[in-house]
């Protein structure tokens, strides 16, 4: 754990008042019921890197009841209070704010790609669960040491070395949808995956099969809201990934400058990305693609759209 590092100036600095004041209410209430708080997540990697929160969508965790702390917390702050009791977890949204609110929790997994099964736990057992070291730190928000960066599987040592690392060996094994989540942050942050897990995710891109194929779109489209999503099917493309999904789809000069010219002319979209992705497939391809992805009708009106139009 370190003890030398304290964020609390940059929390104050970096979040909107409204947002700031929204963690100061959460963490009077945590301090009214005696239960643990801790600001978890991208916000602490991008506190740490001086980056800004791309949505200023706060993930808290409790060492404790989290839904009963939602609950005061909501009706202090009179927000919309969203439970999902089989996890102890609860979503409070406020204005235009977002909060998501945790209980600490193990996590194990029957078998690759299932959902795990959940357990309450300590926060160094729900840091442990997530996908990479610089994801899995923490920051308290406890009155005696309020700010106080936790790092526990050196997470500030990746972040510093620009290093895409799993917490263990079976993290792809667990969840394959981590694959494509290692592709984008490295594409996003300049990074690099570094060799072990690299090897890892080469060693386990069939195991995306296991998780299904909404899953695996919801992370395609996480991929097209990407700032340059270009970069990162890029890479996916060069290590196989793209290639998981249907070996048709493939990524090259003419994508890259069509991804490039959507933004210049203003039709940058994460569907009108998707359907330049699917431009090129033949329509029995297409087939399989849609249905083994589950496009929403949404996707499918604009994949259809934009294959009638005649791009150059």
């Amino acid at each position: 754990m370190s003890k030398q590092i304290n964020l609390a100036e940059k929390i104050e600095k970096s979040l909107p008042v409204e947002l700031a004041a929204l963690v100061k209410n959460a963490v009077a209430v945590a301090g009214n019921q005696n239960q643990p708080l801790y600001l978890v997540g991208g916000i602490v990697r991008d506190l740490l890197l001086g980056q800004a929160n791309r949505a200023f969508d706060l993930d808290i965790v409790v060492e404790g009841d989290a839904v009963r702390l939602a609950g005061e917390f909501a009706e202090k702050v009179k927000g919309r209070l969203i439970v999902h009791l089989m996890f102890n977890t609860a979503k409070i949204e406020s204005g235009k704010w977002t909060i998501d609110i945790a209980m600490a929790r193990t996590e194990t997994y029957a078998m690759p790609g299932a959902l795990p099964v959940v357990t309450s736990g300590t926060l160094k057992t729900d840091l442990f669960r997530r996908d990479f070291t610089i994801n899995a730190m923490a920051i308290s928000l406890n009155p005696d040491n309020y700010g106080e960066l936790i790092d526990l599987y050196g997470g500030l040592k990746d972040l510093n070395s620009k290093s895409i690392r799993v917490l263990h060996d079976k993290s792809f094994i667990d969840d394959a949808t981590r694959i494509w989540r290692a592709v984008r942050y490295e594409q996003r942050l300049g990074f690099h995956i570094e060799p072990e897990t690299l090897s890892l995710l080469k060693r386990d891109i069939p195991l995306m099969k296991t998780v299904g194929g909404y899953r695996l779109r919801r992370e395609m489209e996480l991929v097209l809201k990407e700032k340059e999503p270009e970069k990162a099917l890029l890479r996916a493309d060069e290590l196989g990934v793209l290639n998981a999904l249907h070996p048709s789809l493939k990524v090259d000069d003419w994508l890259v400058s069509r991804f490039r010219a959507a933004k210049q002319t203003g039709k940058a979209n994460p569907d009108y990305y998707l359907g330049l992705l699917t431009y090129r497939l033949s329509e029995d391809d297409l087939r399989q693609i849609t249905k083994y992805l589950r496009f929403s009708v949404r996707q499918v009106k604009i994949i259809n759209e934009t294959r009638g139009m005649i791009l150059y």
